[in-house]
């Protein structure tokens, strides 16, 4: 590969997240109006919009991008309103970009970011937000391979301490999750798993919005572990 193609993939991989999803919004409005209110189609299930997710992480595996272009468009089509399809609650980690990994672009995605990937109040709050006002029917809960959140706080539980300052917030939410590998000598990768449990479960019973909409079938909250090595999403059953 010469280095001028090598340059000009690095440059289309950083911006081909932004261009994702344009065809599926654009069949959502009305045809001639640009200035329309974007919505999801009426009648597709959480299911589907899983699908639509996985498929995007596929994309990401095999390195397949779309053709980034219409920048202008679908900001403009995005001034007044917005319609993402799935909300990402993931950790913080600089290595685990949401709309690259799942290959959806602008208005797509709603994502809240926090280290560890575990819902407090204000998390979850951003998350009914995007649920209620948004319409969005697909919660997703990403966790990642070799999170040093959970592997701090699998420390603090394994030596009996406590996490000094802030990070004791980490500790007394994550704590709970994760204890039962930690005294079974699991490794750190199930206790990142059950830490993805954990919040999944926390957001299914947050009331009223979220575990009214997991309890009716509007609304689907699941969890995926993301492989460093291979940008693959693993689901979390």
């Amino acid at each position: 590969m010469s280095e001028s193609t090598s340059s000009d993939r690095l440059s289309f991989n950083r911006a081909a997240f932004l261009a994702g999803g344009l065809a599926t919004i654009g069949a959502a409005l009305p045809q001639g109006s640009r200035a329309a209110t974007p919505s999801l189609p009426a009648g597709v299930t959480p299911e589907r919009l899983l699908g639509r997710l996985m498929a995007g992480n596929k994309r990401f595996v095999d390195n397949d991008f779309p053709n980034a272009n219409k920048f202008a468009e679908k900001r403009e089509l995005l001034t007044a309103s917005q319609a993402p399809f799935a909300a990402i609650l993931g950790c913080s980690d600089s290595r685990v970009i949401p709309n690259l990994v799942f290959v959806q672009g602008i208005g797509d995605l709603f994502v809240a970011r926090v280290a560890g990937n575990f819902p407090d109040d204000l998390v979850t709050a951003s998350l009914e937000y995007s649920v209620e006002h948004l319409g969005t029917r697909l919660v997703m809960v990403l966790g990642h391979e070799g999170c040093g959140a959970v592997k701090a706080v699998y420390s603090a539980i394994e030596t009996n301490s406590s996490l000094p300052s802030h990070l004791s917030e980490l500790q007394r939410l994550m704590g709970p999750g994760i204890a039962g590998v930690v005294k079974a000598r699991g490794t750190e990768d199930a206790a990142v798993e059950a830490n993805v449990r954990a919040a999944v479960a926390r957001l299914q019973k947050s009331p009223p919005v979220l575990s009214s909409g997991a309890d009716s079938g509007h609304l689907l909250i699941v969890g995926g572990i993301y492989r460093l090595g291979t940008g693959e999403v693993r689901l979390v059953e």
